[in-house]
């Protein structure tokens, strides 16, 4: 069984694609509390966060259904020319960054954790897991000229305020980015190869 730590319905869209069985269990963490001048850290000890705040909360008796279980946690950021950016604080914000990323490049990391237990086996699950794998995974998103127009009529649609960075790939953002290096999903907010090797890792399949 996988549980996703995260409100996010654009990861919900990339389980979905794959015909994932999963169920949802919104972390709740004080993001705030988290600093680092490293973004890499940053996504990694959010992601973990995340994903700790859901084991803590979950407490499965085993005897009612035993079967793996899996919690995966995710944040992203985005880095541009020495900056860390999450969600635009308004659309003002949104604007300003936008007009900053044309026909320039910047890096979307993504923070994965996932904390595992192979077979529950009759035991209450709590803080105790067989693993934790975590990784950043990073793509480079390299943007194609934008006009003023194009930026003001994009961030009134709203989509903008509700991703990392203040673009969507898998919305009507996607006509602005003129290529990517790396993962295609990564910048959706969960990279799928990872996700892939990760349950691989655990002894866990995509295809069960």
């Amino acid at each position: 069984m996988l549980i996703l730590a995260s409100a996010s319905q654009a990861r919900r869209n990339l389980l979905e694609q794959l015909s994932i069985k999963y169920a949802v269990m919104v972390s709740h963490i004080d993001e705030g509390k988290y600093n680092s001048q490293n973004v890499k850290e940053l996504v990694q000890a959010l992601s973990f966060a995340k994903t700790e705040s859901v084991v803590s909360e979950y407490i499965f008796n085993c005897r009612k259904e035993n079967k793996a279980l899996a919690i995966l946690g995710c944040d992203s950021l985005f880095e541009f020319d020495g900056e860390i950016l999450g969600k635009p604080r308004n659309k003002s914000e949104a604007i300003c960054r936008l007009e900053k990323f044309s026909s320039k490049s910047g890096i979307l990391h993504t923070g994965h954790c996932l904390m595992y237990r192979q077979n529950l086996n009759n035991k209450v699950i709590g803080k105790s897991f067989d693993g934790i794998i975590c990784d950043v995974v990073s793509t480079r998103i390299n943007f194609s000229e934008l006009s003023n127009v194009e930026i003001t009529k994009y961030v009134e649609t709203g989509e903008p305020i509700n991703c990392a960075g203040g673009f969507a790939i898998d919305g009507k953002g996607a006509v602005f980015i003129k290529s990517i290096e790396g993962c295609y999903s990564n910048v959706i907010g969960l990279s799928l190869p990872w996700l892939r090797y990760a349950l691989n890792k655990a002894g866990m399949s995509l295809w069960k």
